[in-house]
């Protein structure tokens, strides 16, 4: 292959890459819209979700928010009726995290069709290919989430910038 094909199909799947994250964003935009809630619960729900019940500590963790505004997003899932607190059967001290049934079947109709969709577009390729695309995905996971530490702890934007809004151009009324 040469260099120019080579550069073109990064070029491609780098903007594949971020099709993907603004569709994504999208529908968690639409989800959470239809639910409801704010993205910051939608974020919540889903860790949960993905990883199984948790503590709030686990889940400010996962979710990558501070103890405290997972506290506050677990209370508004509950009050929303899609999250409960639940004692661990093995260690009484901990509570947990979890999905209420009426969250399950919301999560059900919202994405239910869209996994079945996914996976029968997976299931045309190999187990080789397969792993390509899990391992390129979760790679592509791990930058993504270094860059977002990155940007929050002002290792990427200077200091003061974004902090004023822009100014809009002055626009001359008759």
């Amino acid at each position: 292959m040469s260099k120019e094909i080579w550069k073109s199909l990064i070029d491609e799947v780098q903007v594949a890459v971020m099709e993907l994250q603004n569709v994504s964003d999208a529908v968690d935009e639409a989800a959470a819209a239809r639910l409801g809630i704010n993205r910051t619960d939608m974020r919540c729900m889903g860790c949960v979700f993905a990883l199984g019940p948790m503590t709030a500590g686990e889940l400010a963790v996962a979710a990558r928010l501070s103890p405290g505004a997972a506290t506050i997003a677990i209370d508004r899932l509950e009050r929303a009726g899609y999250a409960q607190r639940v004692r661990d059967l093995r260690d009484r001290r901990q509570v947990r995290v979890v999905p209420t049934p009426q969250a399950e079947q919301v999560a059900k109709e919202i994405w239910g069709q869209l996994s079945e969709e996914d996976e029968a577009g997976l299931a045309c390729h190999t187990e080789e290919e397969l792993v390509l695309i899990r391992d390129f995905l979760k790679a592509t996971v791990s930058r993504h989430a270094r860059q977002a530490d990155r940007i929050r702890h002002g290792k990427v934007i200077s200091e003061g910038a974004g902090t004023t809004p822009p100014r809009r151009p002055e626009t001359s009324r008759p």
